[in-house]
């Protein structure tokens, strides 16, 4: 049986279940709050609900002892973000909670795969093993998979852009502000971005999601699809390059950092760097920003 432990079950992890549900990406998705009677109310919503949609994936609610024979313990748990606070401002109270999930999992006998979900998403990725000691192979966050998702709307949509042409786009960085797009693989109907549409493009994917923000105070429906692309790969393990936050240990010349780079799952479903050639204003791109987060991780070690 396949076990997914779902760690926050408010409007984003909900989400999640549903989506893994629905995309019978696992035989039992379990949801875990500090708060048990809403994750027994949401479990009891989407089991209303998930059978009729052909669904057979088993929600409830659960414990930190489920983690024990879980594939996956996806982390959505956070503190309630405010509308103007960027992703950086959340790391202080959301790193204590990782911390806490994290002991309780590995308290568990938990052996597998944490993915990262709850923002600064990158760096609590490499809170998990930087601080925690939990081996690298076994943490990726969502990272900027929902970043290009949202650069793949945003090109689609650009004035004078061909009405259904099919978007290929490949962000890669920081999950947020640091967003750094390969635009030597990203294109349009099979052509390449052309350069006046490409910042205004990169600066509407980061603007998207304080957008939404503004209009309903949390993002929940896309980043949970990119939270199951992330596990769809991890199951299909062929070789699917997707935009994961991990650790870098040297890629692209950029080392002691977890940011988004591309990623595949190995046989034994655990994250590697892909090797995929980037153009070398990219790789520049992308150290230059794994400088910029080292910095920031440092000053908010200052502050906690």
């Amino acid at each position: 049986m396949e076990r997914v432990v779902i760690v926050g079950a408010g409007n984003v992890g909900s989400c999640v279940a549903q989506t893994v549900a629905l995309r019978g990406l696992a035989d039992e998705a379990v949801l875990v709050d500090k708060r048990p009677a809403r994750a027994r109310a949401e479990a009891a919503d989407l089991m209303c609900a998930l059978p009729r949609l052909g669904s057979r994936c088993v929600v409830r609610a659960g414990a930190y002892e489920d983690c024990a024979d879980a594939g996956t313990v996806v982390v959505c748990a956070a503190a309630p973000a405010r509308l103007g606070q960027t992703r950086n401002d959340m790391f202080l109270k959301n790193a204590a909670i990782v911390r806490d999930v994290a002991a309780a999992a590995e308290g568990a006998g938990f052996a597998g795969l944490y993915l990262v979900v709850s923002n600064p998403v990158d760096l609590l990725a490499r809170l998990l093993t930087a601080e925690l000691g939990i081996a690298p192979e076994r943490v990726a966050g969502t990272g900027t998979l929902l970043d290009t998702l949202r650069l793949e709307d945003c090109l689609r949509a650009r004035p004078g852009a061909q009405g259904g042409a099919e978007a290929r786009a490949l962000a890669l960085g920081e999950h947020g502000e640091g967003l750094v797009v390969a635009w030597e693989r990203t294109t349009v109907g099979g052509e390449p971005v052309p350069e006046a549409d490409r910042e205004p493009s990169r600066r509407a994917a980061i603007e998207a999601a304080y957008d939404i923000m503004k209009g309903k105070g949390s993002t929940s429906h896309g980043i949970a699809l990119a939270a199951s692309e992330a596990l769809a790969a991890r199951r299909a393990r062929d070789g699917r390059v997707l935009p994961l936050s991990v650790a870098a240990d040297g890629a692209y010349g950029i080392e002691g950092m977890t940011l988004s780079l591309p990623v595949s799952f190995d046989d034994g479903g655990w994250p590697r760097v892909a090797p995929v050639e980037l153009a070398p204003e990219t790789a520049g791109a992308l150290r230059a920003v794994a400088e910029r987060m080292r910095a920031v991780e440092a000053e908010l070690s200052d502050r906690g």
